[in-house]
């Protein structure tokens, strides 16, 4: 017996088992948390896009909403409702020059428990005041 003197090499059974189970709970994580980003991402595009049309055009509170509801159908938005976003007017008090989107995501992630994600968005185009 003395004589079997062999070196174990390589990961046993168990350590597999570990190393598997890792890799199973991260890409749980990352397949929860990925759709998140990639929509508040399309949020972001829309929201740069907005920035652009609102400077240069002066538009109503209405206006603006329709065009956020379009753009938000077409980039396949679904976690931001009217309620999370925040129309404000300028100095004029006629057209929008303020919007800010302040919205929440909760996703399952194993059991009772959830992967939240809060996301705030906002832009001004209203030239500062010197």
């Amino acid at each position: 017996m003395g004589d079997i003197v062999n070196k174990q090499r390589g990961m046993t059974l168990i350590s597999w088992i570990v190393v598997l189970g890792m890799i199973a709970f991260f890409a749980t994580v990352v397949m929860r948390i990925l759709p998140m980003y990639q929509e508040y991402f399309g949020v972001v595009q829309i929201m740069n896009s907005m920035e652009i049309e609102l400077k240069q055009n002066k538009l109503t509170k209405q206006q603006v909403k329709v065009l956020f509801q379009k753009r938000f159908n077409t980039g396949y938005i679904f976690s931001v409702k009217p309620e999370n976003i925040i129309y404000s007017r300028g100095r004029d008090n006629l057209s929008v020059t303020k919007v800010v989107i302040d919205y929440e995501v909760r996703k399952p992630f194993m059991a009772q428990l959830s992967i939240v994600g809060h996301f705030h968005q906002e832009i001004d185009v209203e030239p500062k005041r010197r």
